[in-house]
Parts: C-alpha cells; structure tokens; sequence
C-alpha cells in the first residue's frame, strides 16, 4: 500500500514567477527533508509548451531541484494529470519500481488573455464540437440548464455552491481567491455562459504543490503523519459530448469512483471529507452525485441543506475547490490529494473537517472525457 507522508504549497494566483520557479517554490522545501531518499520524480504539468515554449520540463525541474541524476517523467493528461500523477506513483510503489516519489504538480497560465487560455484548453475538445464554437464553459453552461431543468433544481443551488468554496478558500492561506461573496453578489456578477456567471467559474491561475510518496512499510521512517491510499480508479468516456447519453452525468466519474471504492472496501458514505473537480459549479453538483455520495438528482438538495459546508455531514471542497483555490491545471489533482493529507493528518487550519479520518478526490480530464478518483484513509 502506497503512502502520502508529506505536501508543500505554492501560492495560487497570478505570480510573476516562471514554471520552473514555480515548481521549485513547492518543492524544495520537501527535497531539503528527504532528497537524499528521492528516487524518482513525477512531474503533472499538462501546458508548459503552449503557455511557456517549453518542453522536457521534467528534467528542468529535476536541474533546478539538483536532483539531476534522479529519474524523472511529466505527466500530461490535461486538467486531469494530477490525479494520473498519483495514480502512476501509487502503481510504481506498489510494484516495486520506486521506493520514494517526489509528485510535483505545476501550471503557469496568466500569462495569456483569459480567452486565449480558453481556446488553448479547447483544443482538449472533439474537433468537430470545437469547430462548431464549444468550449469548457459553453459545456457548463448547457448541463447546469439540462440539469436544472431535468431534476427541477432551484436556480439558487448552484450559486451557492460558489458561495461555499468563496468561504472556503478565504480560509486557505494557498488559495488564489481569498475573499469570501453573497449569493448576491454571485447571481448578478458578469454573465460568461448563460446561465453561469464569473464567480461559478475557476479562476485561470498560476502555481504549484508537492507531495511526497512511499510504502507503508517505509513511512514510519520517512514521517509521524501519513496517510494511506486505499483504493484508486481510473476510467474514460466518449470526448465526444454530442455521443453521450446524458449531460446530468458523467459515466467517466461514476465508473472511477466505483472502482475505487470497491477497491478501497470503503461505502461513499464511509467519507469524511472530499474534493471535486469544480471547473464549474454544476460539476460539483453532478461529481457528488456520480461518485456515490447523493442520489441522482438530490446533490442539489445537499448544498442547500449544508451538508456540503465544512461543518456539514460530507464537506465537499474545503480548500476552496478550483472555484476559488484556483486552477493551475497541472497542479489541481495534486492540491487535491495535498488537501486530503492536511484534513486527515489534522494540519487544514481554520479549514479543518472535525474527525476526518476517510477522505476521497476526483480528478477529471477535460468534460469527463476520463477520471482518477482516489479513497484515502488515516494510518492504522
């Protein structure tokens, strides 16, 4: 079994610092403690090319770090890469090919105009549903209406789901948006895809996090706090959203989850505290829905009882989500499983889930088109 015993952040936002300085931020701090135990680097990073001109940004980062000699490989399976990253090092570890793996997930993306960054994530789209102008957002903005419309959910749910991760994230000392919003202030922000507005969006962010992996047999030596990965899976979907059966749920994240629970031998309602990928606010709706934790159709029902608050039965999202900690998109499954380890291990802060001891993450790629879903636990 294959063990998070370590995690260090950078800043989200817009930083003026480039993707090597960025990945080097939250590194070195873990390669100052255990570099003489690394031996081998992943590196989750999905647009260093298109937003930086630069390629092998493993073997960069590696130089930067002064781990040159450590084998090291990036990972690239677009918003989805942190939670591959993890799932290539929790399969590594547990075959025997590495010992102590560095995950650093990094992204550098405001250096372009918001809607050049839309086109370049675009690209990810069927190429046919791309030239005829859909676009990530325009997806959103067509399930939260099939959505609302299908299961007869109040307006209102989904902009409290901003509401919620705002609060969260203002708690998050990482989190590119730390400022907390109304309901109001949500539904008459700017209009970016009918019916969604600017604050049910992600932000376009800049950042990185890191994680340190090992067996459990090697834990206790590397660290008093870790936390196990119980269970993984991995599944993909159709990148064709027009050959879907449904736009209310995503069979990626429902096959994912479902694998990784059985896996783990732990119930969804076993959970504790998750995180959803929440590139928009319906998403996380849908996500919890998919991954076993409400019915379909009563996710919506959740946010506005609380139960998805942090001092609800399931927090969802306590580090603010994509939707306010922000989306640097390499490093967006990597935060997630970071905050994981910081909920189980008792270091959130003023964030803190009350007895967390079971916590769940979900990595997508693209608009389901695949997923990593991960079921953690606290050491036995």
């Amino acid at each position: 079994m294959s063990v998070i015993f370590d995690a260090s952040f950078s800043r989200f936002g817009k930083r003026v610092e480039g993707i090597i300085d960025l990945s080097a931020e939250s590194a070195l701090p873990l390669v100052r403690k255990y570099g003489k135990d690394i031996d081998f680097i992943i590196v989750s990073n999905s647009y260093s090319g298109e937003y930086n001109g630069i390629s092998g940004i493993n073997n960069l980062v590696s130089t930067r770090l002064s781990l040159d000699s450590i084998p090291s490989v990036r990972v690239d399976n677009t918003s989805g890469s942190g939670g591959s990253a993890i799932l290539m090092a929790h399969s590594m570890i547990e075959a025997g090919v590495a010992q102590n793996i560095l995950v650093i997930g990094a992204e550098k993306m405001t250096s372009y105009p918001t809607r050049k960054s839309t086109s370049i994530i675009a690209s990810l789209l069927h190429p046919e549903e791309r030239a005829a102008g859909l676009s990530l957002p325009s997806l959103a903005a067509f399930m939260t209406k099939a959505y609302l419309q299908e299961f007869g959910a109040p307006r209102e749910s989904v902009a409290r789901i901003a509401v919620k991760n705002h609060h969260n994230g203002s708690l998050n000392p990482y989190a590119h948006f730390q400022s907390e919003v109304s309901l109001d202030e949500v539904m008459n922000s700017r209009i970016i895809a009918d019916p969604l507005r600017i604050y049910e969006f992600c932000p376009v962010s800049d950042g990185s996090v890191s994680i340190m992996m090992t067996s459990e047999e090697n834990a206790s030596s590397m660290s008093g706090n870790y936390v196990e990965i119980l269970g993984t899976g991995a599944a993909s979907g159709t990148s064709s959203i027009s050959a879907r059966q449904s736009l209310t749920s995503i069979e990626s994240v429902k096959r994912a989850s479902e694998l990784a629970f059985r896996r783990s031998g732990v119930k969804p309602s076993y959970v504790d505290v998750a995180e959803l990928h929440d590139m928009a606010a319906i998403l996380e709706i849908v996500e919890s829905e998919d991954a076993g934790f409400f019915r379909k159709g009563h996710g919506w029902e959740a946010v506005m009882n609380g139960e998805t608050e942090i001092t609800g039965s399931l927090p969802i999202n306590a580090s603010g989500g994509l939707n306010s900690k922000g989306h640097p998109i390499g490093a967006s499954g990597v935060a997630q499983a970071a905050e994981i380890f910081l909920q189980i291990t008792g270091g959130a802060g003023r964030r803190q889930v009350k007895d967390a001891r079971i916590g769940f993450s979900l990595s997508m790629a693209g608009f389901g088109n695949n997923a990593t879903a991960v079921v953690y636990g606290g050491a036995s």
